[in-house]
């Protein structure tokens, strides 16, 4: 992050820049501001009376994600056998993780206690070191879901009710859902991205409450169109920006019913049309993608107060260098599915009702005062604890009584002093997955020697999960264009992606969307069309900027050389279409 996007933010909320410190891992600049310090003071845990502050951190926010998300392998998944019924299962964990992996079902219905690993802790020796050992003997949940809400949906993972969906990640209450990812209460969605409330759409990203929509980001409430970007309330469009209550439009030029239909039914005079409109339009984007908010400086924020280097946060207040959160208060350093949750730090993959708790991973449901855990359920002051239930006052899944765990707490916290571990995340080496099975390889790209060289896992082994030996391989080119005249056989062919050279198949709801509505076959490997959409929309990189229109400063994702006009939000409202 640039230095003096710090120093526009801090000037705009009143906060003052206390320290300037300088990345160890990567060398950038980052600030502490007073309310940051603030912030940490109000999370420090206290043990017999004690506050033990918890100081600044010592990487820039960029790095702390990065090692955060070293521990999240939400999307690749794997066949292998259970380790406890030694039946075949889809899993995070690939057949040669050494971690011991259980059926989520099998796990969660095991009646062995995790407190039966539990273990003394050993002063002479560094407190990650132990606690891996801990987390390797402790069996891991083949998925991070709930079985009990799940329904013909095993190719799935980090999700809540969801019904008849495939390879979907990261969501809930869907059903019909394909090759989707970060969506919530919705149907039939195809290869789409944070997309809530909404049904039958394709290929399309940041949609809330729309329906039938193609290739189309950032929109509201939009039905049957196509190639929409930063739309609200249009209908039968094609290839428009920036609209709001407009129907049967092409290029932000206004047709009749008549004409429109007759120009979106012959695709050679839509792209004559596309061509005469193409100077009658600038595509004028907004600063940030948002609305209803107050002092929010990041990106794809909703109804929110006081939200600083963020992105995608809705309802939420005074949250920090955070990702993926809803409904919450007073969080730093957060990613993903943060529900409910109030003055924790350093988490990743977080679910909800999470109080004062903080360097932890993993699903955590009604939790407080819990530290350097991992996916403990319904329970309170814990210290390096994993996979814990209905526990309180345990350290290395042993339990103690108030008052020993309160003595025994700060002795740990000052032993990890010593070894430079005292307030610091989980290490990335110690991570259970390679670097590139991680989110940190999609946000933080390294190559193997790059990985290999900062001693970072890597996975070489490749495990097709859905590809048979002896399965008849189909190049691109050999695909017809029409999907009428794509047979059902196609449903026992995997097809080599024209980019990664990677087999996939497609599976019978797959097929059945595309027929439905006339789409052809995919000629890329769904990995590959998820990072596409990623790599075009999600943007992390923050810019001070001048408006285009008022010469106002601003914060925004875009640079001042972006290829568009870029506006401030008041600038914006007033010159859309």
């Amino acid at each position: 992050m640039e230095r003096q996007v710090y120093e526009f933010i801090a000037a705009q909320t009143g906060e003052n820049i206390v320290e300037r410190k300088k990345c160890p891992n990567c060398g950038q600049e980052f600030a502490i501001t007073d309310k940051d310090l603030e912030f940490y003071s109000k999370v420090s845990p206290v043990f017999n009376g004690t506050k033990y502050e918890i100081p600044a951190p010592t990487l820039c926010p960029d790095c702390r994600l990065q090692r955060r998300l070293t521990r999240r392998n939400e999307r690749i998944l794997y066949k292998r056998k259970c380790d406890l019924t030694w039946k075949m299962m889809v899993s995070v964990y690939s057949p040669d993780n050494p971690c011991k992996v259980y059926l989520t079902k099998e796990r969660q219905s095991d009646n062995r206690d995790p407190m039966i690993y539990g273990r003394d802790f050993d002063f002479s020796r560094p407190f990650f070191e132990q606690f891996n050992e801990l987390n390797l003997d402790v069996p891991k949940f083949s998925l991070f879901t709930d079985t009990t809400t799940n329904i013909n949906s095993d190719y799935a993972n980090e999700w809540w009710h969801i019904k008849d969906s495939y390879f979907v990640f990261n969501v809930d209450f869907l059903e019909w859902c394909l090759y989707c990812s970060d969506c919530h209460r919705s149907q039939n969605l195809t290869d789409c991205e944070r997309c809530s409330d909404s049904q039958n759409c394709y290929e399309s990203q940041d949609l809330t409450n729309c329906s039938s929509l193609k290739n189309s980001i950032n929109c509201n409430n939009c039905s049957y169109s196509e190639f929409l970007t930063d739309c609200e309330w249009c209908k039968n469009c094609f290839y428009c920006f920036n609209l709001t209550n407009q129907e049967y439009n092409i290029w932000n030029v206004k047709y009749t019913k008549e004409e429109y239909e007759k120009i979106i039914k012959d695709r050679s005079l839509l792209k004559e049309t596309i061509e005469t409109n193409l100077w009658k339009i600038d595509k004028n984007m907004k600063n940030y993608r948002g609305y209803w908010n107050e002092d929010v400086f990041g990106d794809g924020i909703n109804k929110s107060k006081y939200i600083k280097l963020c992105f995608n946060i809705t309802d939420g207040e005074n949250i920090a260098y955070s990702d993926k959160i809803w409904w919450s208060k007073d969080v730093y350093d957060i990613y993903a599915f943060g529900n409910n949750i109030q003055l924790n730090m350093e988490w990743c993959s977080i679910w909800e009702n999470s109080y004062k708790s903080s360097f932890n991973y993993g699903v955590a449901i009604n939790v407080s005062e819990i530290f350097y855990s991992i996916c403990c359920l319904y329970s309170s002051n814990l210290f390096g604890c994993v996979w814990l239930r209905n526990k309180q006052y345990c350290i290395f899944n042993k339990q103690y009584t108030k008052e020993e765990y309160e003595e025994l707490v700060p002795k740990i916290i000052e032993h990890m002093k010593k070894y430079w571990e005292r307030w610091e995340y989980f290490p990335i080496k110690n991570s259970t997955y390679g670097y590139n099975e991680t989110m940190a390889h999609q946000y933080f790209p390294l190559t193997r020697d790059q990985a290999i060289a900062k001693w970072y896992k890597w996975q070489d082994n490749e495990y097709p999960i859905n590809i048979p030996e002896g399965i008849e391989l189909l190049q691109t080119k050999d695909l017809p264009d029409n999907i009428s005249d794509v047979e059902d056989n196609i449903l026992n062919k995997a097809i080599i992606c024209e980019v990664s050279g990677k087999p996939f198949r497609i599976v019978k709801p797959e097929l059945e969307f595309y027929r439905k509505h006339n789409l052809p076959l995919p000629r890329k490997h769904p990995e590959v069309r998820h990072l596409e959409r990623f790599n075009e929309t999600y943007f992390r990189n923050l810019y001070l900027r001048k408006c285009d229109n008022c010469g106002k400063e601003v914060i925004s994702v875009y640079p001042q050389n972006s290829d568009f006009k870029v506006y401030c939000e008041e600038c914006y409202n007033k010159n859309s279409y």
